[in-house]
């Protein structure tokens, strides 16, 4: 079971608790669309979930990077 689920609602959030996260040595485990189709958002211990599903936003890509 996850510690805790995270729900951020800008990019903003998003980068201050990856932030505090990072400082503190404590795993992440993003989740979105939460599919389940692969398994790759599923917490395994006490990790944080961070779920962006909060955030309606339409982001750029970069098809050059």
């Amino acid at each position: 079971d996850p510690a805790c689920v995270l729900l951020p609602s800008s990019t903003e959030e998003v980068s201050a608790i990856l932030a505090h996260c990072a400082r503190r040595r404590i795993a992440v485990v993003p989740q979105a669309g939460n599919t389940g189709l692969v398994g790759g958002s599923v917490p395994l211990y006490d990790e944080v979930v961070l779920s962006v599903k909060s955030i309606n936003k339409h982001f750029e890509f970069d098809e050059i990077s």
